[in-house]
C-alpha cells in the first residue's frame, strides 16, 4: 500500500469521528460496510471492498456505545480488516478474524480522543464566560480538532501503511495452511454472532411478527434488500398509524363516558 492510500484510509477514519459530516460520521460514514467502500476504491475494488466490510459489519450489529464506554471500534476495524483482505487476497471471514483484535486495539484511540477534549473543553467554558466567540470555535473547531485528527490520522495511516502489508505477507506465507482455514471458520462464526446479538435486541415484543414477514417474503417472494426495505417502511408506518388510532380510541371514549 502506498503512502498516500494509507493517508487517504487515516483521513477516512478521522472523519468517521469529526464533525464534518454533520452527524453522519458515527452513524453512517464510520460503519464497516460504508468504510469498506471507500478503502475499496482507494485500492482499487470497492466491489470486493464492500463485501468484506459488509461482512465485518456484521459482528458489530449489536454494539452499542453508551454512557462513554467503547466496546469496540468498528471504523478502525472496518478500515484494516477490508485493507488487509483486498492487499493480501483473503475471504472476508477470514478479514473478520484478523478486524477483531484491530477494532479492540481501536478503544485505545477512542479513550485518547475523549482525554485529548478535556482541556479544550475547558479553555472554550472560559473563553464562554468572557463572551469571546473566537475562542470557543478556536478551541471546539481548530484546537480539538487538530488533536483528533492526529489521534486518528497518523495511527491508521501507519497501520495501513506498515501493518497491512504485514499482515498480507504472514497470510501469504501460510497460504493454505490449517491456520488459514480456522481464520475463516472463526470469521464466519464471529458473523453468526453478531447477527444473533442483533436479534437479541429486536427480537422482542411488537417486533416479532414483522421479522416473520419480512423472512417469508425473502423467501417466497425473492425480494431483494432494496424491495424489502420500501415494504418494510410501509409496514412501519401503517403500524405507527393505527397504533396511534387505537391510543386515541380510548381516550374519545371516555371522554364521552364523562360528558354522560
Amino acid at each position: 500500500m502506498s503512502f498516500l492510500q494509507a493517508l487517504l484510509c487515516g483521513i477516512f477514519y478521522y472523519l468517521n469521528a469529526g464533525p464534518w459530516i454533520v452527524g453522519g460520521g458515527y452513524y453512517t460514514f464510520g460503519k464497516p460496510l460504508v468504510l469498506g467502500f471507500f478503502v475499496g476504491l482507494v485500492l482499487g475494488d470497492p466491489v470486493q471492498g464492500t463485501i468484506v466490510g459488509a461482512t465485518i459489519q456484521l459482528i458489530y450489529l449489536g454494539v452499542m456505545s453508551t454512557g462513554g464506554s467503547y466496546p469496540a471500534d468498528p471504523a478502525l476495524a472496518g478500515i484494516v480488516g477490508t485493507a488487509a483482505a483486498i492487499s493480501g487476497g483473503l475471504s472476508a471471514p477470514e478479514a473478520v478474524a484478523i478486524a477483531i483484535p484491530v477494532g479492540l486495539a481501536g478503544t485505545v484511540l477512542f479513550n485518547l480522543r475523549m482525554l485529548s477534549a478535556v482541556p479544550f473543553t475547558h479553555m472554550a467554558d472560559k473563553a464562554a464566560e468572557k463572551g469571546d466567540t473566537k475562542g470557543v470555535f478556536l478551541a471546539n473547531v481548530v484546537g480539538a480538532q487538530v488533536a483528533l485528527a492526529a489521534i486518528y490520522v497518523i495511527p491508521c495511516t501507519i497501520i495501513c501503511m506498515f501493518g497491512v502489508d504485514a499482515i498480507s505477507g504472514l497470510i501469504n506465507a501460510l497460504a493454505g495452511t490449517t491456520f488459514i482455514r480456522v481464520l475463516g471458520v472463526v470469521g464466519g462464526v464471529l458473523s453468526v454472532v453478531g447477527i444473533a446479538m442483533n436479534m437479541k435486541a429486536i427480537f422482542k415484543g411488537d417486533a416479532i411478527p414483522f421479522f416473520f414477514i419480512g423472512f417469508l417474503m425473502v423467501v417466497y417472494f425473492s425480494l431483494n434488500m432494496l424491495s424489502l426495505s420500501c415494504f418494510a417502511l410501509l409496514f412501519a408506518a401503517v403500524y405507527a398509524n393505527l397504533k396511534e388510532g387505537g391510543l386515541a380510541a380510548p381516550a374519545i371514549a371516555e371522554g364521552d363516558d364523562d360528558d354522560e
